[in-house]
């Protein structure tokens, strides 16, 4: 029997700097349309309540009805990249679905957003982006103190006409 579709508890679109293998692709991609495609790779988490199992038989992901090939793993879910804004604006709002036969479909009850932040930049204004590992990485929650282990704290200093301990 096959597992549950993962839970998605979000999504959002991220402009980042392109690796160099993205670069690459940028040349490729930007030849390949006809058009020059700005410096931006564009991360679009995904996260998921929980993070499933690997196994033999895979959800596909799909936007709307338009498959994503590849998507990888992030500490907080999954995410896959985009390359050229135009793929963005099209899909703005389609639903996120999860398939196993690629014909019967689990609606996540998320669409996809638009980018947030800067949208496309130049190949200068991409080193004002985030890195991928940066737009990738979990903020780390605060570590609590063991029991015991507090720092002491400082006596508070008097002021000038504060309280002060009453003669009897």
């Amino acid at each position: 029997m096959p597992s549950a579709a993962p839970k998605v508890v979000s999504a959002e679109v991220v402009a980042a700097q392109p690796t160099d293998a993205d670069k690459r692709m940028l040349a490729g991609l930007s030849s390949e349309v006809g058009r020059r495609l700005p410096s931006t790779a564009f991360i679009v988490k995904i996260r998921l309540e929980e993070i499933p199992e690997p196994t033999g038989a895979g959800w596909a992901l799909y936007v709307g009805d338009t498959r994503i090939p590849k998507y990888w793993e992030y500490p907080g879910g999954i995410y896959f990249k985009v390359l050229d804004q135009a793929f963005l604006d099209d899909h703005r709002g389609e639903p996120l679905r999860f398939s196993l036969n690629d014909q019967r479909f689990v609606n996540t009850g998320v669409n996809l957003p638009g980018p947030a932040g800067p949208r496309a930049a130049s190949a200068r204004g991409a080193r004002r982006l985030p890195p991928q590992s940066e737009v990738l990485a979990e903020p780390q929650a605060p570590r609590a103190r063991a029991a015991g282990s507090a720092k002491p704290r400082k006596a508070a200093r008097s002021r000038k006409g504060a309280a002060r301990k009453r003669k009897k």
